[in-house]
């Protein structure tokens, strides 16, 4: 599938797994990113509390809020 040009794009990748992380990765770390086509990059760091679920939805929300502020902006 060819590359689409795009105005913002978002990415998330963490460990929220039990027993899958570490010092450096601790469970519950969330690291997002986001780019718009003629700004820069930014990044976040978060660490969620509770189980599998609880981090992935707390991470959907962070997601989708960074969208909806840069969004109007």
């Amino acid at each position: 599938m060819p590359a689409k040009p795009v105005d913002l794009a978002i990415s998330v990748i963490g460990v929220a797994r039990p027993g899958g992380g570490s010092a450096a990765k601790p469970v519950g770390l969330v690291i997002f990113g986001l780019a718009q086509g003629d700004g820069p990059t930014r990044t976040e760091r978060h660490v969620f509390d509770g189980d599998r679920a609880a981090v992935r939805q707390a991470a959907l929300r962070v997601a989708l809020g960074l969208l909806t502020a840069k969004a109007h902006n």
